[in-house]
């Protein structure tokens, strides 16, 4: 029978902290189009909220420490 709240098979790395994460916990990064993980893409569960609210950016940690300065 058919479940669509079943969990994902497909998983993939994170290219900054090298784990295996569900693709529901993955993103890219909109400049540098890095694949990495929630923690590391968007640093707080605000900026997460903001991001898929479409009020911000999805710009990893990274690439904002190095427009910041």
């Amino acid at each position: 029978m058919f479940n669509p709240f079943r969990s994902s098979v497909l998983f993939t790395e994170c290219d900054e902290c090298n784990l295996r994460k569900n693709m529901s916990e993955i993103g890219a990064c909109a400049r540098c189009k890095r694949v990495l993980c929630n923690d590391h893409l968007h640093g707080s569960f605000a900026r997460r909220l903001l991001a898929d609210a479409g009020l911000a950016e999805i710009v990893c940690l990274r690439c904002r420490a190095r427009s910041a300065s």
